[in-house]
């Protein structure tokens, strides 16, 4: 279910306390209150893309068996969960990368953390019409992620891939302002990630993230180009738990970021991304600096 991100400014007194009520009953009741401690009796409630995945039914496994209760919750795209946990209808999320939680920090005047790393995910290029790069023909429209950073990366990697041109001094946040259209071999068509995967069968090609690359039948194999998850360019990419900051230092979240790296869901998350998934351990302070980092250049633009 999706969580509203506020409620509308209409409703005032016994009714607003009401709707909240009723919103916060919809979405399973469990969330923590964004001030109320987090304690070994709590549900914490985690919110995903993909739940059914066997690295989900792993961790929820190993969780419960350390005694920590969790619940998790399911989400179709990336708009709501970082809205959730600011606003503690979730405890913590676990479906983006850095750069995505900078970028959405900055613009909502967010103070969300990262406390565990899980991996990089190469984001790759796949195509129903063409078996190689060179394939592909000039003025072919390819499609690619429409929220600001993944839509970033995905120009990264058609740039790489040498299917675009950018203009000089482009950053690490790319647009369609910044790719050189006379100089480049495609188009480029950005629309809701999940809609990268149902479109490959009437374009020439599609950036498609990770999340769905399982749930389409792809084979990452098959893919006609990917970026290199193991650069040192790659770490604004690598994947996080997030919680609120007040919740950064909590030994409940901590646990659970320590049972990602559980061999049991680490198999598990290699099993799903078949194979393609460069594992990061990282601790909660590299994480965190690694946002500072990224935060200061996307402030510089």
């Amino acid at each position: 279910m999706r969580i509203t991100r506020s409620l509308r400014r209409a409703l005032t007194g016994v009714a607003a306390t009401a709707a909240l009520a009723l919103a916060l009953s919809a979405c399973g009741g469990t969330q923590q209150a964004t001030n109320t401690p987090i304690t070994e009796d709590s549900t914490i409630s985690l919110g995903v893309v993909g739940a059914s995945k066997d690295q989900w039914t792993a961790f929820r496994q190993k969780a419960d068996e350390a005694g920590i209760k969790v619940e998790i919750k399911d989400f179709t795209d990336y708009t709501t969960e970082n809205p959730a946990v600011s606003d503690g209808s979730l405890t913590a999320n676990q479906f983006q990368h850095i750069l995505y939680l900078a970028q959405y920090n900055k613009d909502n005047n967010g103070t969300l953390v990262p406390i565990a790393s899980t991996a990089i995910y190469p984001l790759a290029l796949y195509s129903k019409q063409h078996a190689k790069i060179d394939d592909i023909p000039q003025g072919a429209q390819i499609a690619i992620p429409n929220d600001e950073t993944n839509k970033s990366r995905a120009i990264h990697v058609l740039a790489e891939a040498k299917l675009l041109t950018l203009k000089p001094n482009t950053g690490v946040i790319a647009n369609e302002e910044s790719i050189d259209a006379g100089a480049s071999k495609v188009t480029v068509a950005p629309m809701d990630a999940q809609q990268t995967v149902t479109a490959l069968p009437s374009i020439a090609g599609a950036v498609v993230n990770n999340d769905f690359v399982q749930d389409a039948g792809l084979d990452p194999q098959t893919a006609l180009f990917e970026d290199n998850p193991s650069s040192a360019a790659a770490q604004p990419y690598i994947n996080v738990l997030v919680v609120r900051e007040a919740d950064a230092k909590n030994e409940q979240l901590l646990k659970l970021g320590r049972i990602l790296h559980d061999p049991a869901v680490v198999d598990a998350l290699k099993k799903n991304s078949a194979g393609s998934a460069v594992i990061v351990d990282k601790t909660p302070e590299e994480l965190q600096q690694i946002l500072a980092d990224v935060t200061k250049s996307l402030e510089q633009g």
